[in-house]
């Protein structure tokens, strides 16, 4: 590639970040972002959860446990009418007569959304630091990790916005597809290629995940929360199994007699946390027919709430790095090749 052709680059970047600040889905990309952060601040502000926000992993539990989610919405929003409007609002007429190959309008239009996409994640990432920092005196050290694997979800995302934008003829169109896509359609086969103990990891939406599973403390406190849960609901099964022929009454009667007695009070912090729980469910939320509901409970102990790993984020960089590749590759061989 000459010289020349890195300029046209840099002028079509130029060009489509102005025309794009311009619009009205970049508005509305801003305001998803911020509109995110108040929610989740605010409500965490109004409620106890503010006050459950005592360690980081904690913190990225609440404020990215659902960031890939506002990562796609941005991204379909503004990568998915990336070449459809071109054709759309009829410019390609204008901008296919000058001296410019379209591979370097192409590579233009991606470098532009990437800039916009990187500025607006970088905004909420700013804004959450600044949330972790006044409640927990620190920022998580893996944030800047954290960001780098949201950039990459974001690009790999665009690359799938940028397939839909080079078929389709309207931009609104580009947008709902995109988002059914990466919202719908890739979790759905990611979830059903990974049960039954397949291999995944290759799935966009899992490679995703690994924006805040990167943070060792959320993996932690993750793992912790799961640990409590399991000892829940396996209390749960030992006491329902031994009034299987007598009902649920009487096993609610023995409980609370038994959170009454010594040897729960001779039980350390955790146990006794956990058998509270456990009888707060069985006096809220237990079904009637002991059988049905001790089946369901040990369903619940062994795949609600997984054991987490630390993940491979190596591998998970490459992924998102395959994806966007290959999926500029194929928007690439679309757009150069169509016809006004």
């Amino acid at each position: 590639m000459m010289t020349n052709d890195f300029v046209q680059i840099g002028v079509v970047a130029k060009n489509e970040i102005i025309k794009s600040v311009r619009g009205r889905k970049f508005l509305i990309s801003t305001a998803i972002v911020f509109l995110v952060f108040l929610l989740i601040t605010g409500l965490q502000m109004a409620t106890n959860g503010w006050d459950d926000i005592k360690d980081i992993g904690q913190f990225m539990s609440v404020y990215f446990n659902m960031f890939p989610m506002v990562i796609t919405l941005v991204v379909a929003l503004l990568a998915s009418v990336a070449i459809v409007s071109e054709f759309e609002e009829r410019t390609a007429l204008i901008l296919f007569t000058r001296p410019i190959r379209r591979t370097s309008i192409f590579l233009g239009k991606i470098l532009s959304c990437l800039i916009i996409e990187a500025l607006l994640i970088l905004a909420y990432y700013i804004m959450a630091s600044i949330v972790a920092y006044v409640k927990l005196g620190t920022v998580p050290s893996d944030l800047l990790t954290s960001y780098g694997v949201s950039i990459l979800y974001a690009f790999a995302a665009s690359g799938i916005a940028f397939i839909i934008s080079s078929f389709f003829k309207k931009g609104s169109v580009c947008t709902i597809i995109s988002v059914l896509i990466l919202v719908i359609i890739i979790p759905i086969s990611s979830s059903m290629i990974g049960s039954d103990d397949g291999e995944n990891w290759y799935m966009l939406d899992q490679s995703a995940d690994t924006l805040y599973t990167c943070v060792p403390e959320y993996v932690d406190q993750y793992n912790k929360t799961a640990e409590q849960f399991k000892r829940v609901v396996d209390s749960a099964i030992t006491i329902l199994e031994g009034f299987t022929d007598k009902g649920l009454d009487p096993a609610k009667e023995w409980l609370t007699e038994f959170i009454q007695s010594p040897d729960y009070l001779a039980l350390d912090d955790e146990h006794r946390e956990s058998i509270l729980k456990m009888f707060m469910f069985l006096n809220t939320g237990a079904d009637g027919n002991l059988k049905v509901m001790i089946s369901v409970l040990k369903f619940m102990s062994v795949g609600v709430l997984p054991h987490m790993d630390y993940p491979d984020v190596g591998r998970a960089a490459l992924v998102l790095l395959a994806w966007g590749i290959v999926s500029y590759f194929v928007a690439w061989v679309r757009f150069v090749r169509r016809e006004f």
